[in-house]
């Protein structure tokens, strides 16, 4: 099989049903693509000096257990300190099902804008690519690895294990005033244009903008790595759980 009949292959493959398997070949590349990623990123690295990659999905609703699908895949690299808009990913994703009419107006992302598109395991290499082995960053990112994850595991028998930060985690670590932890809020309490709101790339950009907010809150607590974080999340728990005894 050449290169380019392998790539139309895997944009328009499909698989629907527990009887659907995907071919040995592309088990074997996806394994072993993830794999690669799943390697650690030093707990002590200074986060001025990490590169992390800052993802969103846009979905056809809440379920991937239910057949919920994913009709989109957004994200942007964050290095130096400094949102990087020219290393950005951004596919739709043919779900090859119906798209709720009420997704399609708060998406913007029609039925036809998909027809001919990359199914999921069109896209899902270069995304793994994108990722690489970086650090993973999401507002609920639990969410957006649950869709990815869920495909992965069912057809794969594996799943992405990046080190991941969720805002909604870190915002509310650090107790941010805001009225409450949706994206919305916290764009709202830092002052942040809500510029291409619910697509998959416009929320990365805005969520990447939301975690150099709170990379700067955590480093006014002297928390400069993810050993630093870690072993400060721990003591936060530990005494709240004491605090309600």
């Amino acid at each position: 099989m050449t290169a380019a009949a392998g790539s139309k292959l895997r944009d328009n493959l499909v698989v629907r049903d527990d009887g659907d398997r995907l071919p040995n070949y592309l088990v074997k590349e996806i394994k072993d693509s993830i794999r690669q990623n799943n390697r650690r990123v030093s707990s002590s690295v200074p986060f001025d000096e990490m590169r992390f990659v800052v993802m969103d999905l846009e979905t056809t609703g809440f379920y991937h257990h239910l057949g919920d699908e994913i009709i989109s895949i957004g994200a942007v690299i964050i290095e130096d300190g400094r949102i990087r808009t020219d290393k950005t990913f951004h596919e739709l994703v043919d779900p090859h099902c119906h798209v709720p009419y009420e997704v399609q107006a708060l998406t913007g992302i029609q039925p036809e804008m998909l027809a001919g598109c990359p199914s999921f395991f069109g896209v899902l290499q270069p995304f793994l690519r994108f990722i690489d082995g970086n650090v993973i960053v999401g507002h609920n990112i639990e969410f957006d690895l649950g869709f990815i994850n869920h495909k992965l595991k069912k057809y794969c028998r594996t799943k992405i294990d990046n080190q991941i930060l969720d805002t909604i985690t870190l915002a509310q670590f650090l107790s941010i005033r805001s009225r409450g932890f949706s994206l919305d809020d916290l764009l709202a309490f830092y002052g942040i244009e809500s510029a291409g709101r619910h697509t998959a790339l416009g929320d990365a950009l805005m969520t990447a903008d939301v975690f150099l907010r709170l990379l700067a809150a955590l480093k006014e607590h002297s928390i400069k790595t993810l050993l630093g974080l870690e072993l400060a999340m721990k003591y936060y728990t530990r005494h709240s759980e004491v605090k309600y005894l």
